[in-house]
């Protein structure tokens, strides 16, 4: 048969290629039972190869032995155009998940959708715990990210990450009912913090009747405020991971809106109290645990935020601990609707990138909007015909 010759020695097939890029392979009579066998083995391999060639699904085994480990050094988990955000958590996650797992030692050739599953299924953090499902999604996204450069590469044919066998340990997502707070419990935090962290108290009316995200509210500079027209324009977002700045979280995020001039005068309060050399809305503080120092070089990170000011104020008021910077946001949009907003206005004003992501998430806020606007359709009728 052409392609299939006999070594010199006597002991083994070889099975070569006509075909760019010739690969060939060796099938020893002691490995399949005998001469007649390895043949008929080293027959069937070419018969394999060269139709995968003929339809462009040919990949080099010789290629695809670097390890994952060496793979993802070499060629890299991100893209240029990644925001910095994602370029840190894509990193961090294969450093501290997958890392240190025989996996990553093993050739890119060689780990199929099982291994993933294995890993997912014995992942475990630190403390003993089990990973969350956001956890497991960004380690899947790691894998899916290198394993599709190397199939772009021609490394390997299917990327392994895609399979049902790893979608299958990725638990489903259950989206927990927004806590939403009354426009007198957020009054309450607000006197608290008046009283025990002026620095910061404005910052609660703020994303309460605005939505705004937590890492865009504590990136607002004087700058961005307008106190003629009483708006705010959002065009970054500080972003604690990396402790610096970075762009908002979509096109959409990018925004002008306007600000009640309820909290506009708290703004203002905050402005002429405020270093004259600062820019910072929400600086940071250093000193003592308490943070009593103001350093005008970042904003005040979340989590300081939270441990040094709102949830002292949440037990001096004996008020659920697990009220957080989101909270405040879940509640701009309740207390708007109560206002009358309408789900487009609300949905522009939050920064969201599609309006079916307001309302998936604030559905029960708008179970009435339908008989609303019937309501509002029969007064206009009613109104046109009387007119």
């Amino acid at each position: 048969m052409r392609g299939i010759t006999r070594r010199n020695d006597s002991s083994s097939w070889i099975a070569k290629s006509s075909l760019e890029p010739r690969p060939q392979k060796s099938f020893s009579d002691k490995k399949f039972g005998g001469r007649a066998n390895a043949k008929k083995e080293a027959e069937a391999w070419l018969t394999k190869i060269e139709a995968d060639i003929l339809r462009g699904q040919f990949i080099d085994p010789h290629r695809n032995k670097i390890s994952l480990d060496d793979f993802r050094h070499d060629v890299g988990i991100v893209k240029l155009k990644q925001r910095a955000t994602t370029r840190k958590i894509l990193q961090d996650t294969y450093d501290l998940y997958i890392a240190p797992d025989p996996i990553a030692q093993k050739s890119i050739g060689s780990i199929s959708p099982q291994d993933i599953a294995n890993l997912i299924k014995n992942l475990k953090l630190q403390n003993g715990q089990k990973p969350s499902r956001s956890l497991i999604v960004k380690v899947v996204e790691v894998f899916r990210v290198l394993f599709n450069k190397a199939v772009e590469m021609e490394y390997v044919l299917k990327n392994p990450a895609t399979t049902q066998i790893v979608k299958d340990w990725i638990p489903k997502q259950e989206r927990k009912k927004p806590h939403y707070l009354s426009a007198f419990e957020v009054n309450a935090i607000f006197t608290d913090l008046q009283v025990h962290s002026p620095l910061y108290a404005v910052i609660i009316p703020l994303v309460a009747y605005t939505g705004l995200r937590s890492g865009e509210a504590r990136a607002l500079e004087w700058n961005d405020i307008d106190f003629e027209n009483n708006t705010v324009t959002i065009t970054k977002q500080f972003v604690d991971a990396i402790n610096d700045y970075g762009p908002p979280k979509n096109e959409q995020s990018i925004r002008t809106i306007r600000i009640p001039k309820y909290v506009m005068q708290y703004l203002k309060i905050q402005k002429q109290n405020s270093d004259p050399t600062c820019n910072l809305v929400f600086p940071n503080q250093r000193g003592n645990q308490a943070g009593s120092v103001v350093v005008c070089d970042k904003p005040i990170h979340n989590r300081n935020f939270a441990r040094r000011h709102l949830k002292p104020a949440l037990e001096r008021l004996n008020m659920p601990s697990d009220i957080g910077f989101h909270t405040f946001r879940h509640t701009s949009v309740r207390l708007a609707r109560e206002s009358g907003a309408d789900l487009h206005a609300i949905s522009k004003r939050l920064g969201h990138s599609k309006i079916s992501t307001t309302s998936d998430i604030y559905s029960e806020l708008f179970e009435n909007i339908d008989v609303e606007l019937v309501e509002k359709l029969d007064s206009y009728i009613i109104q046109q015909q009387l007119g």
